[in-house]
C-alpha cells in the first residue's frame, strides 16, 4: 500500500506537527488529494494506517489543520461552482476537459474529507451538486463520446 505522493504529504504534515508550525491550505491540498486518490483506488475505510498517521499529526496541530483543510475544500468547491457558470459554458473555446479533470480532483478532496471526518459546509455541497447537474447536462448534449461524464448524480 505504498504511495510515494501520500507518504510525502503525510511526512510534511508530521513535520509541521513536530515543529509547531501552522499548516496552510497548500499542505492540506497535498494531503487531501493524495489521500483521496487512494480512497478512489482502495475504497473508503481501507486506509487505516494513513488515516491514523494523519489524525495523530492533526491532534498535535489542533484546530489549525481543520481550518486549513476546510479552507482548501471551500476554495475547490467554489472554483467548481463558478467555473460551471452558463455564461462560460456557452463560450466556443470553453475547456470542458479541464473542468472535468478539476471536478475529479475535487472529488478526491471530498473523499479524503469523508475519510478524515471533515465536514464541508452543506451550502457548498449543494452548490457543487447544482454545478454537476449543469455540467452533466452540457457535456451530455455535446455528442462527443470522449466527453462522457457523469458525476454519479441520481
Amino acid at each position: 500500500m505504498s504511495d510515494p505522493e501520500l507518504e510525502e504529504a503525510v511526512r510534511q504534515l508530521e513535520r509541521v506537527a513536530r515543529t509547531g508550525r501552522r499548516p496552510d491550505r497548500f499542505l492540506a491540498r497535498a494531503v487531501l488529494l493524495a489521500l483521496g486518490r487512494q480512497v478512489g483506488k482502495q475504497g473508503e475505510g481501507s486506509l487505516d494506517p494513513w488515516r491514523e498517521r494523519i489524525r495523530k499529526a492533526c491532534d498535535q496541530i489542533g484546530d489549525a489543520w481543520e481550518e486549513a483543510a476546510v479552507a482548501e475544500l471551500a476554495l475547490a468547491c467554489e472554483e467548481h461552482i463558478r467555473s460551471v457558470d452558463p455564461r462560460y459554458l456557452d463560450l466556443p473555446d470553453y475547456d470542458y476537459e479541464y473542468t472535468i479533470h478539476a471536478r475529479e480532483r475535487l472529488e478526491d478532496r471530498l473523499a479524503a474529507a469523508r475519510e478524515l471526518g471533515l465536514e464541508v459546509p452543506g451550502d457548498l455541497l449543494q452548490g457543487v451538486f447544482r454545478a454537476d447537474r449543469t455540467l452533466a447536462d452540457r457535456v451530455g448534449g455535446k455528442g462527443d463520446p470522449s466527453m462522457d461524464w457523469n458525476p454519479g448524480l441520481s
